[in-house]
């Protein structure tokens, strides 16, 4: 777990450990990898479950990223720790030429229906099941939701799918969540269906991590910058506490710092 990351969160009032939504948007020329690897390391180190469901990368990729800080993913999947739903495979399967199976998750792609993603969250659902039962602490991470823009689902499709996830977080009392569902999305400036998505998730989530280049371009010192958006529930503070930094990717840490105040500059 990277300790600037989590520091930032609580500096506006969040905790990873008490749950919520959290939605991270990268824009075209940034990843989200690094942040998406920060949960899988929470997850991993507080001994709590992770249901992972890649739509954009695959789960190799994030075991190579939890080699470099000091995770086995692949042995933490092995003892059921960490359940993967991969979606890139689940997507190569209906191509063949013989698929029939009208519950896959993607049958959409070949037979329209008016609830498309209702497998894939009967899937999800199977796989936490036992987890909510038990009320054992979970997070639920889907990675690259605006793919599903690209398979011709609608954005309001995808939205009721998200809300159908996030009652899986919830407590029994409905107010306490029971686990973390972390929503990784792209935000394309000139796509309005990947805008209006991000801006749509953004007002039901705890906090929006937005991932943006820097408008100056590459830099050694600084590859982007990070926006925390914090949507806070009391009534008395209705608008958004926005707190900005810039960030490096190291090989086990992100460092976070304040504008203008990389090492370059200093």
């Amino acid at each position: 777990m990277f300790d600037s990351v989590k520091n930032a969160l609580e500096g506006g009032g969040v905790s990873i450990a008490e749950g919520g939504v959290f939605l991270i948007s990268e824009s075209p020329t940034t990843s989200a990898s690094g942040l998406v690897s920060h949960f899988l390391s929470f997850g991993v180190t507080n001994n709590s479950h992770v249901c992972f469901v890649s739509l954009q990368h695959t789960w190799g990729h994030y075991c190579n990223i939890g080699n470099k800080c000091g995770m086995n993913l692949r042995q933490q999947a092995t003892e059921g720790k960490v359940k993967v739903i991969e979606g890139l495979k689940l997507m190569s399967e209906v191509i063949n030429e013989d698929f029939q199976d009208a519950n896959h998750p993607f049958s959409f792609m070949l037979e329209p229906s008016k609830q498309p993603l209702r497998n894939l969250y009967n899937i999800i659902l199977e796989t936490v099941e036992s987890w909510r039962e038990n009320k054992e602490h979970f997070v639920l991470i889907i990675d690259g939701v605006s793919s599903l823009l690209n398979l011709g689902v609608l954005s309001s499709e995808i939205e009721i799918f998200l809300n159908y996830c996030r009652t899986l977080i919830e407590g029994d009392d409905g107010c306490k969540y029971a686990g973390v569902l972390i929503i990784v999305t792209k935000s394309y400036g000139r796509d309005e269906d990947t805008v209006h998505l991000v801006n749509r998730l953004a007002q039901c989530s705890a906090v929006h991590m937005s991932l943006e280049a820097l408008s100056t371009g590459f830099s050694r010192e600084v590859h982007g910058n990070l926006r925390l958006i914090f949507n806070h529930a009391s009534p008395h503070l209705s608008l958004p506490d926005v707190q900005l930094f810039q960030y490096k990717m190291e090989d086990k840490n992100i460092r976070l710092f304040a504008p203008g105040t990389s090492a370059g500059v200093l």
